[in-house]
């Protein structure tokens, strides 16, 4: 039996090489990598300088002239005048508890104590961090002295009780003898000024802070409270040698504690010591609300400038000719920039119409020329005939640039850095063949090749 032969139309042909080309291009779009896109926007960046500073105050222990259990009657952080009552000293150990009792029979006393409580359990959790324990620690002695600052001014008032019932050396009332914040934390620290500090000091190995709090026994000369006399203070801080010239001509900066975001501005003077740089900042605020931190991280805004943000994934390096700014010249009857040049075989030189890039660092003595767009073995001329000096393209540098995609292709951009980060690169707004406000760059440089269509 003679075997039938198949015969396939032209158009049949046709219509499979369609239906392959689909099927060829629908699944290169499936598995293509998704192409993200950024629009550029203006953007400001701000020079900055962190680092850690230390708090000088004026200020000064006050240490016990006797022994006893301690009660204090001011809350920490609060101002004193000479002669307020800070705290009392019990040689028995047992006074307290008979004040408690006459104050729980005076209601007035009783709701102020409770109404202070709840005011310092409010601030505590307004405040905390979590990284700082020391605080949860503090509370105890914050809520002891919350107790005893609503009996201060019912004490005198019972002093005679208390001395008809224990006698008149077993309870002494303390009052201060100077005006400022009383802090009820000291710690080690050694210098007294801001010009004893030395580089050491920086180091926190050493580092001892203590608290305290009521009902503590203390002896003769043991540090019972901390007063700063004076809402000025000073805050010392270590520098390199450029970031010293950096500084060395302002008087002030904005200064920024990480602690808590708080932005200010600071008298600044600086001094160079030994080879070593250290920078002194002078503040009339905040001083109680850092009142009992040593060591403060903080932030110097140096410099703020402004241009585009674009990111650091966008940003790709090119080729380029090197070329003295004499070799530019105009063309024919247009006005823009163009080169004189000869390529390869040609006999003569003429008038090339090639992308002239310029940087502003260098834009007095250089223009640049893409290594892409260019012929091998080309030599450009001056305009000057009578010089017609020549000059062979070799010279290569690499430049910064994105891939701006407005018309469905990656096309090249220069781009010139004011300074960056860690995400952005902050770029001059005026650089020749740049970027514009709002035009769509690719985020991702190494999804793309130069010239290649995106839709």
């Amino acid at each position: 039996m003679r075997r039938k032969k198949m015969h396939l139309s032209l158009s049949l042909i046709v219509l499979i090489g369609i239906l392959i080309y689909i099927i060829i291009h629908i699944v290169g779009f499936i598995f293509k990598t998704k192409l993200s896109v950024y629009e550029v926007k203006s953007g400001q960046m701000t020079e900055k300088i962190s680092t850690t500073g230390i708090a000088i105050r004026d200020e000064k222990i006050v240490k016990s002239k006797s022994g006893g259990y301690i009660n204090y009657y001011i809350p920490d952080f609060s101002k004193v005048h000479n002669g307020e009552l800070i705290y009392s000293l019990d040689s028995t150990g047992k006074i307290k508890d008979y004040i408690s009792e006459e104050i729980a029979e005076n209601t007035e006393a009783s709701d102020k104590a409770v109404a202070i409580l709840k005011q310092t359990i409010s601030d505590f959790k307004d405040s905390y961090c979590y990284s700082q324990f020391e605080d949860t620690y503090s509370l105890k002695q914050k809520l002891d002295n919350a107790v005893l600052t609503s009996n201060g001014e019912y004490i005198e008032t019972t002093l005679n009780k208390i001395k008809n019932k224990y006698g008149k050396n077993a309870y002494q009332i303390i009052k201060s003898t100077d005006n400022g914040i009383v802090s009820y934390t000291y710690d080690n620290f050694r210098c007294k000024t801001i010009d004893e500090i030395v580089a050491n000091d920086f180091k926190q190995l050493n580092y001892k802070k203590k608290h305290l709090s009521s009902n503590e026994q203390v002896k003769s000369g043991d540090p019972v409270y901390r007063i700063s006399c004076s809402e000025n203070w000073k805050i010392a801080i270590q520098l390199s040698k450029e970031e010293y010239n950096e500084l060395k001509d302002r008087d002030s900066v904005n200064l920024t504690f990480l602690q808590d975001n708080i932005t200010t501005t600071a008298g600044l003077e600086l001094k160079e010591k030994k080879n070593q740089y250290f920078g002194y900042l002078s503040l009339s605020k905040y001083m109680v609300r850092y009142i009992n931190e040593r060591y403060l991280e903080i932030e110097i805004s140096v410099d703020s400038n402004d241009g585009y943000k674009i990111p650091k994934s966008s940003v790709v390096e090119k080729d380029f000719y090197v070329v003295p700014i004499e070799y530019l010249t105009k063309g024919g009857n247009s006005a823009s920039n163009r080169v004189l040049a000869k390529s390869g075989n040609e006999k003569t030189a003429t008038i090339k119409n090639y992308t002239i890039y310029k940087f502003k660092e260098d834009s007095e003595k250089y223009f640049y020329l893409a290594v892409d767009e260019v012929d091998k073995n080309t030599v450009l001329f001056t305009d000057n005939k009578s010089k017609a000096e020549q000059y062979p393209l070799e010279k290569t540098e690499k430049k910064k640039g994105v891939y701006v995609v407005n018309q469905g292709y990656a096309k090249f951009r220069a781009i010139e850095d004011i300074r960056s980060d860690d995400e952005y690169h902050l770029i001059l707004t005026d650089t020749v063949q740049g970027v514009s406000q709002y035009d769509h760059i690719v985020l991702n440089a190494s999804d793309i090749g130069e010239d290649e269509i995106i839709y």
